[in-house]
């Protein structure tokens, strides 16, 4: 019995460690705070909500990525879209509002929180209904796999998304239900089989 609480205060430390609510490499979320640990919030009509694309947990440096991001539910208004870490680079790229081919000549800089900013967005709420954010790959994706790509020491690499699933929303703006990752619903999954 001791041995079984270490191990699962082993493991319990271990997943602290990761940056934000999602613990696997290479995930891209949409959160509400430069750290990763918030993907749900509420706004009324015409409040401007400021959302952050982050990739956590690089699994390496990252001098590129490509994704689309797509928002469905409430009307909205862009005011503003903002790539992390370096200017876009345009020829044959792509840089949003929803769509994203982005790369710079370094590395994008990582927080001390473990994740990269990639794309600051000011969004004007015109209601106070639900806004649901989904990523997915590019357009014109690198690699195949319906995935988001990164590049990194000119080595294409596949990315995650938060949700586990391109087809489940990342975040939600007075989302009735708040998605969840992967890992907190494989977590739920196991922990409910001890009830």
């Amino acid at each position: 019995m001791k041995k079984m609480i270490s191990l699962l205060l082993a493991g319990l430390m271990a997943s602290a460690a990761c940056a934000g609510l999602v613990s696997g490499a290479d995930s891209f979320g949409i959160y509400f705070d430069t750290a990763g640990n918030t993907n749900c919030t509420t706004a009324a009509a015409m409040d401007t909500v400021t959302a952050y694309l982050l990739l956590m947990n690089p699994a390496g440096p990252t001098e590129a990525f490509e994704c689309s991001v797509s928002m469905s539910g409430a009307p909205y208004m862009i005011l503003s879209t903002v790539t992390g870490g370096c200017l876009c680079m345009t020829d044959g790229g792509f840089c949003g509002p929803y769509q994203f081919a982005h790369g710079c000549e370094d590395d994008f800089p990582v927080t001390e929180d473990g994740a990269i900013v990639l794309v600051t967005w000011r969004i004007l709420l015109q209601a106070p209904s639900e806004l649901l954010f989904h990523i997915g790959p590019s357009k014109l994706p690198s690699l195949p796999g319906g995935l988001p790509v990164l590049l990194g020491d000119s080595v294409l690499r596949q990315g995650a998304v938060a949700s586990g699933d391109v087809n489940l929303p990342v975040a939600g703006i007075n989302a009735a239900v708040c998605p969840t990752s992967d890992e907190i619903n494989t977590f739920g999954a196991v922990k409910g089989l001890f009830r």
